[in-house]
C-alpha cells in the first residue's frame, strides 16, 4: 500500500493561528508607516504649492500692510494678493462650505480641542486649492486686529478626519527673505531642537512641520504620532 504525506488539521490550524498573529503584529505597523509617509508627501507639496504663490506675488505686487490687510479683510487680501497666483477650487466664506460642522474643528495630539479657527471673514482668507489642501492665511494678528499676522494653516486632506494638529493641520510660516523675496516656511524654523521637540510632543503642535523638517522629512520615532 503506498503512504501518503501530509499536514494534519491540527497542524494546518496551528500553521494558520501564527500566520495570523504575524499578521495582526505586523498589518497595522505598516498602515502606520504608510500613513506616515502620505502626511510627509502631501505636507511637502503643500508647502511647495504656497511658497510658489507666495514668491510669485511678493514679486509681482509685494506684501500688504498691516492697515491695507485691516481695511481689506480676508477676501479683499486673498482676491489682491493671492487669487491671482496660485489654482483655488472654493473660497470658503462659511464653516459649512469649507466642510466643516464645528468653528473649532480640530484637536491637539492630547485630545484636547484646540482654539483654532478656519473661517473668519475680518482676519482671514480661507481657501481649497485643486490639489485638495485647505489653507487659511491670517491677514491680521494682535490686539485690535492692526499688527501684521505671518501664519498660514494648511490641512493637507481638507475636512477628512482626523483633524488634528501635527497630523493633517500644519502651522506654516510666510517671510520676507533678503535674497528669495517672499517664502513660506515651517512655523517655528528659527527655534531649537530642544524647543521644537518639546513643542510639537507637549505643547499646541505649532512646531511638528518644523519638526518632520529637520528630520530630513520622515516622521520618525520621537514624534508624537499615537497623541
Amino acid at each position: 500500500m503506498k503512504k501518503f504525506s501530509g499536514f494534519t488539521l491540527a497542524e494546518v490550524l496551528i500553521t494558520l493561528g501564527i500566520i495570523g498573529v504575524v499578521a495582526a503584529m505586523t498589518i497595522p505597523i505598516l498602515i502606520t508607516e504608510h500613513q506616515k509617509r502620505t502626511t510627509v508627501t502631501k505636507l511637502q507639496k503643500a508647502i511647495s504649492v504656497i511658497n510658489q504663490a507666495y514668491r510669485l506675488a511678493y514679486d509681482d505686487v509685494g506684501e500688504a500692510t498691516a492697515e491695507e490687510a485691516k481695511t481689506l479683510g480676508g477676501k479683499g487680501y486673498y482676491d489682491k494678493y493671492w487669487a491671482p497666483y496660485i489654482k483655488t477650487m472654493l473660497y470658503c466664506t462659511s464653516i459649512s462650505q469649507c466642510g466643516y460642522k464645528e468653528k473649532q474643528p480640530y484637536h491637539h495630539l492630547n485630545g484636547n480641542q484646540a482654539e483654532v479657527y478656519i473661517v473668519a471673514p475680518s482676519t482671514r482668507a480661507t481657501f481649497y486649492t485643486m490639489d485638495g489642501f485647505l489653507y487659511c492665511i491670517l491677514v491680521q494678528g494682535g490686539a485690535g486686529g492692526i499688527l501684521p499676522q505671518s501664519l498660514i494653516f494648511v490641512d493637507i486632506n481638507g475636512a477628512s478626519k482626523p483633524n488634528i494638529i501635527g497630523k493633517d493641520l500644519f502651522y506654516l510660516n510666510r517671510k520676507i527673505d533678503g535674497e528669495k523675496g517672499g517664502v513660506v516656511v515651517p512655523n517655528c524654523e528659527n527655534n531649537t531642537d530642544a524647543y521644537i521637540n518639546n513643542e510639537c510632543k507637549k505643547g499646541a503642535g505649532w512646531c511638528c512641520a518644523e519638526k518632520i523638517r529637520r528630520a530630513s522629512w520622515k516622521i520618525d520615532k520621537s514624534y508624537p504620532w499615537k497623541g
